[in-house]
């Protein structure tokens, strides 16, 4: 019986896994650091999941309701799950790892699942003209995007961004939006072709969360106690429930190697530090981009010599309205992005910045100057946060800044240390400034006023939409490159294969986790021979 191991349970793993799960006669392990969920915040999770929204405790609520915590000056904030920081924390897996400055450091999850128990839900494929330059193109990716979506749900409906981002599979409907959400969409039917002709396409979110079962409790940002939203956590419970596959957690891996026909991953245990070796016909590398970065760089002992990853830095796009709609905090409706906003002023899709809107949250009064959250200005707040909108964007990789990673080896012999730098820090000023030219022509017609003095862009690594260590080439690489073919391999292994962004030639500006999905399940696809699906 042929096997495989997954190392990781984030994205990609999971959407190895699915294509894996296909076909029977695979035997398939996976090894993950595991970190999950504290049993006091769960017990609540599942008291709350449990009953009907009416008979939650105001207690068990605010226990769950943790807002965004401040991490680094001018760095937007981490979000907390279930009022965890779990998906972040060092259980191991960061130890080693520095960043320069204000640069994100938090940049490898060892949590069950990965970033997708923090994610913002958003699932748009990549547009075909920003394939253009891979060496996989729309044709090859679109049957893995089909079987993803017939994995996690889909909530959506067609509107103008479908003739870029096909929707693939049919949605089912998003709840109903915010007040602010449904005026925007309004007015940009009314001046659909003014805005058209500025190069601004608007339509509705694309969720990975079972809609019809949505009862708008407002907990999306800080974890839906019904478990909707998808995480690749989902997919693994389902396999391990199924016993499709053998799940083994706690486990560090640290070396990836060949031995004969066989790929061997060598970990340690978290609790006890003992060293286990597994060994299978095919290894896939899931740890996400810096993780598998990191272990590959330290494998192949490429030491001193700074390797550039991409990254689509994300923008903080706060912005005011003229006409305030009704207190949103008495409003029921769900919190994730509700609309997208797509700048496109080249118009060949490929220099695009997709903007995803948020109506209210808590964070928002959080935000706001103390004074402004005192009772005697009541009125004057629910004037404001009537008016408030939140954007969050992303420019594509080639207008933003690139990292820089460095591994040294540690007298352990284990994982290296990873210094993480960046190169370019003015490269994204000019589409920020052509970005907000536009949203500026754009706002009298949406009612929708970028501020632009409040405007920022993150630090290094702070997107999190962050890869391309080891890019797909179009060429067979050769030894020495640290390129790797169309099935995540390196010139140095046969049968271990990276499969998550470590091995995108690019990082376009729209959402990141559906693509690294369907690119992992590509990839195991064609590994084990089965084509397209």
């Amino acid at each position: 019986m042929p096997s495989a191991l997954i190392v990781g349970t984030g994205a990609a793993a999971a959407g190895a896994a699915l294509a894996l799960s296909e076909h029977p006669d695979q035997q398939i392990t996976v090894i993950d650091v595991g970190g999950c969920l504290d049993d006091a915040h769960r017990e609540v999770v599942t008291s709350m999941a449990a009953a009907p929204l009416g008979m939650w405790s105001r207690k068990d609520r605010e226990a769950i309701s943790v807002q965004p915590v401040p991490t680094r000056r001018g760095s937007i904030p981490e979000k907390r799950v279930y009022g965890s920081d779990f998906p972040f924390r060092d259980f191991g897996q960061l130890e080693g790892v520095h960043s320069a400055g204000r640069l994100n450091d938090r940049v490898v999850s060892g949590a069950y699942g990965g970033y997708s128990n923090v994610w913002g839900a958003q699932v748009m494929p990549f547009n075909a003209a920003t394939l253009a330059e891979w060496p996989i193109h729309w044709r090859d990716l679109e049957p893995h995007y089909r079987a993803v979506l017939r994995e996690i749900p889909l909530a959506a409906q067609p509107d103008d961004l479908a003739s870029l981002f096909p929707l693939v599979v049919k949605p089912q409907a998003l709840p109903p939006l915010a007040d602010r959400s449904r005026l925007v969409l309004e007015r940009y039917e009314l001046h659909r072709a003014r805005l058209r002709a500025l190069g601004v396409t608007i339509g509705r979110a694309r969720l990975a969360m079972s809609a019809d079962d949505c009862v708008q409790c407002g907990l999306c940002m800080t974890g839906c106690p019904y478990s909707l939203i998808y995480s690749a956590s989902q997919t693994f419970d389902r396999l391990r429930h199924s016993g499709r596959i053998a799940y083994h957690s706690n486990l560090l891996a640290y070396r990836v190697g060949q031995r004969g026909d066989q790929a061997v991953v060598n970990a340690r245990d978290l609790n006890d530090g003992q060293h286990h070796e597994f060994t299978a016909d095919r290894a896939f590398l899931a740890c996400g981009a810096l993780g598998t970065t990191r272990l590959v760089l330290g494998s192949l002992q490429h030491y001193f010599r700074p390797v550039p990853l991409s990254e689509s830095v994300q923008l903080f796009v706060p912005t005011l309205s003229t006409r305030a709609t009704r207190d949103p905090r008495g409003a029921r409706t769900f919190t994730l992005n509700q609309f997208n906003l797509l700048v496109d002023t080249q118009g060949d899709g490929v220099d695009t910045s997709l903007i995803h809107f948020y109506p209210y949250n808590p964070a928002f009064l959080e935000s706001l100057p103390a004074p402004m959250r005192r009772k005697h200005l009541s009125a004057v707040t629910t004037t404001l946060l009537g008016r408030i909108s939140i954007g969050l964007g992303y420019l594509p990789s080639w207008h933003s800044p690139r990292l820089l990673v460095t591994a040294k080896p540690r007298p352990t012999g284990e994982l290296p240390e990873l210094t993480i730098d960046q190169e370019g820090s003015h490269r994204s000023a000019a589409m920020v400034r052509r970005v907000l030219q536009t949203l500026m022509c754009a706002a009298p017609l949406l009612d929708l006023w970028p501020v632009v003095p409040l405007v920022r862009v993150s630090p290094g690594a702070k997107s999190y939409h962050f890869g391309g260590s080891f890019p797909h080439s179009a060429s067979p690489p050769i030894d020495g490159e640290l390129q790797t073919d169309r099935t995540g391999r390196l010139p140095q292994w046969d049968n271990i294969h990276l499969v998550d962004a470590s091995v995108f030639p690019t990082v376009p500006a729209t959402t990141h986790g559906l693509s690294i999905m369907a690119n992992a399940h590509r990839i195991v696809s064609e590994a084990i021979g089965a084509g397209h699906v």
